[in-house]
């Protein structure tokens, strides 16, 4: 994750681009709801007589809010305009000629980061999954159906064989090409241990699949997703909205991984992409089946992205994608590093369901291999090195989300005296907990308490754990059995004591003797101080007499 510094231009320039835009479009806040344009025929018109004349200019042909999906107040009155014209003079116009609005800035431009140049080749091995350590992860866990990844993209075709039974949701209206989508959701999610085609990362995650916009993006984070998957690019330059729902989604605890970019988007490998460039975005970049961040090692026009904005490498050359029914082939683009991101993380989140999108980050970087060796032309550039799915899954399930610490006292001399108290051994000591004893008790300690087990469940948010404890108070029980000596002076009298609680216990008679029972004793009165480990102690008198008689209890 990055953290752009801004660099403000004055008001009459127009923002530099580092490619020739194909945009036909910006975005504007307009405070004054009866101004906003409306369409009228086949035009939109404005009560506003600058922003009218502006709208006739450009021939602006449609008005929309562009993030219906968003709750941020501030997101909500983004609107965007579209216009059969330049969107360069457009921008100049109302910022320049007009003040009824704020906040002009050229919207994106939607492109996938897909190069097909070799959709006929058939692929002779999958070294992605191996290179990142797949079936470690899938040792510790293949995923579950409950994590939801969602991926905006161009478009998907939901009767592949891979696709089927995985998808939660899809917008059938899209009409857009199906294949790049296909293979960046495959690649994420796609069904594995079928015996048909390829295998996947995130094995048995669910995916839910969307459009190619922010707004799209949003409607994924609230509908569910854990992990959001943006194979594309909105454009080479920043754009405050967009930041502001990246951000809108990260806040949504939504953990959102994009492709960083394929060497000649925005003009050159070291240039920043965007959406990747942006702050609470992991960026993924290229990498071969040696760690190669060149396609061709020695060829240094062969790479993809590698800047100050990557996060993580992940493979993307010759990598294995299926862009079509029974079409199984490789491709090279970033669009399918991030994937093999994407799905790693959704293990992550079935090992570990309380990670936070901050720990994720973490951890990801802390396994990743250092390849700035293998790379020395690029060192600094690549992020923390290259995934390393095995080692992530295995850290994040690691993770200690709740324990319980806690102290029992067996400290009653007497029955009814232990005492039970969970401290604050916690993962997150600043969270609330909720305590359920197995005796019906919800407070932290537990007091007063017999001899028995007991349980407690002690929960926070999505975080749990269980613990069992003993409690064995001293002398919950001591039964004497009692000789009495056939004469007075005989010898041949008795006291056998039985004793129950937490021992081990010594024994002291006050003629002496240091054994549990004593024998061949005459008649009279014999007391005994009975003592455990924790330092409790207890007296109890004895008669031994020709008939036999009850102990009397002496505190």
């Amino acid at each position: 994750m990055k953290t752009l510094v801004v660099a403000l231009t004055l008001i009459m320039a127009l923002p530099a681009l580092a490619q020739k835009t194909k945009n036909k479009a910006v975005w504007l806040k307009i405070d004054d709801q009866k101004i906003l344009p409306t369409k009228v025929g086949k035009t939109f018109k404005s009560s506003d007589e600058s922003l009218n004349a502006i709208i006739s200019k450009n021939k602006v042909k449609s008005v929309e809010y562009v993030f219906s999906n968003s709750r941020n107040p501030e997101l909500k009155k983004v609107v965007q305009f579209t216009c059969d014209c330049d969107a360069e003079n457009l921008y100049a116009d109302l910022v320049n000629k007009t003040k009824s609005v704020r906040g002009v800035e050229l919207a994106p431009v939607y492109e996938t980061l897909a190069t097909p140049n070799d959709y006929t080749t058939v692929f002779p091995n999958d070294y992605a999954l191996n290179l990142i350590g797949a079936q470690a992860a899938w040792d510790i866990t293949t995923g579950d159906s409950s994590v939801i990844i969602g991926v905006s993209d161009q478009n998907f075709d939901v009767s592949h064989e891979e696709l089927v039974g995985k998808v939660l949701f899809y917008d059938a209206t899209n009409t857009s090409t199906k294949t790049h989508g296909t293979a960046v959701a495959i690649n994420a999610a796609g069904n594995t241990n079928n015996a048909i085609g390829k295998s996947s990362i995130g094995y048995n995650s669910s995916l839910k699949l969307y459009r190619m916009n922010y707004n799209d993006a949003l409607a994924a984070s609230y509908a569910g997703a854990k992990v959001l998957n943006l194979s594309w690019t909105s454009g080479c330059t920043y754009n405050s909205y967009a930041q502001a729902a990246i951000d809108e989604i990260w806040n949504n605890r939504t953990f959102i991984v994009a492709s960083a970019g394929n060497g000649t988007t925005c003009g050159g490998a070291s240039n920043l992409v965007y959406p990747a460039a942006y702050n609470h975005v992991f960026a993924v970049t290229s990498i071969g089946p040696n760690d190669n961040h060149e396609r061709t090692p020695g060829n240094a026009s062969t790479t993809h992205q590698h800047n100050s904005s990557v996060d993580i490498c992940a493979p993307g050359y010759d990598v294995a994608i299926s862009a079509g029914p029974g079409w199984y082939l490789t491709n090279n683009g970033t669009s399918f590093a991030a994937p093999y991101v994407t799905g790693t993380v959704a293990l992550m989140i079935a090992a570990n369901p309380c990670i936070t999108n901050d720990e994720i980050e973490t951890l990801l970087r802390e396994s990743a291999v250092n390849i700035d060796a293998i790379n020395p032309s690029y060192a600094g550039q690549l992020g923390a090195g290259r995934l390393n799915a095995g080692m992530a899954v295995a850290r994040a399930k690691s993770m200690t989300i709740l324990e319980i610490e806690s102290d029992v006292y067996n400290i009653g001399c007497t029955p009814n005296s232990g005492k039970i108290q969970i401290l604050n051994g916690v993962y997150n000591p600043e969270a609330s907990f909720e305590y359920n004893w197995s005796n019906g008790a919800t407070t932290p300690a537990i007091v007063d308490l017999p001899n028995g087990t007991y349980s407690v469940v002690v929960s926070s948010g999505c975080a749990s754990d269980t613990a069992t404890f003993e409690i064995n108070t001293i002398l919950t029980q001591s039964n004497a059995q009692i000789t009495n000596s056939t004469t007075a002076t005989m010898p041949n009298g008795s006291i056998n004591l039985n004793v129950s609680g937490s021992g081990p216990f010594t024994y002291l008679w006050n003629n002496g003797s240091l054994a549990e029972d004593l024998n061949g004793i005459v008649s009279g009165t014999y007391s005994v101080t009975i003592s455990n480990s924790n330092g409790c102690a207890r007296t109890l008198d004895y008669t031994v007499g020709y008939n036999r008689v009850k102990p009397r209890f002496r505190n």
